[in-house]
C-alpha cells in the first residue's frame, strides 16, 4: 500500500490528537517559550490586538485552572481534550481551505 501526502497528514494528526495530554515542558521550558514568543510577537503580522487579547485571556484562564485543580485528570481535562480537537479540526480545515485557494 502506497502512503499518500494526505494519508501520511491524516496518520499523524491522529496519532498527535491520541497524544493530547502527554506534553510536558519544564521551567526552562517554558521561560525559553516565553521569551521566544515575546520577539515574535513583534514580528506577527496575521494577529491583530484583540486577537492577542482573546489568546491572552484563554493562557491565563488555563495557568488559573492549572493552580487550581489538577488539568490532566477527570472532567477537565476531557473538556480541554474536546477543545482541543475542536481548535485542531478548525485549523485543518481552514489550511485544506487555503490549499484548495492555490
Amino acid at each position: 500500500m502506497k502512503i499518500t501526502e494526505k494519508l501520511l497528514k491524516e496518520m499523524i494528526e491522529e496519532e498527535t490528537r491520541k497524544a493530547f495530554g502527554s506534553d510536558a515542558s519544564t521551567r526552562t521550558d517554558t521561560a525559553k517559550d516565553l521569551k521566544q514568543r515575546s520577539r515574535d510577537a513583534v514580528k506577527q503580522q496575521g494577529i491583530d490586538n484583540r486577537e492577542r487579547g482573546i489568546i491572552g485571556r484563554m493562557e491565563k484562564n488555563l495557568a488559573k485552572l492549572a493552580d487550581l485543580t489538577d488539568i490532566k485528570s477527570g472532567s477537565v481535562f476531557a473538556v480541554l481534550r474536546k477543545l482541543n480537537k475542536i481548535i485542531e479540526d478548525q485549523i485543518a480545515e481552514l489550511e485544506g481551505a487555503k490549499k484548495d485557494e492555490k
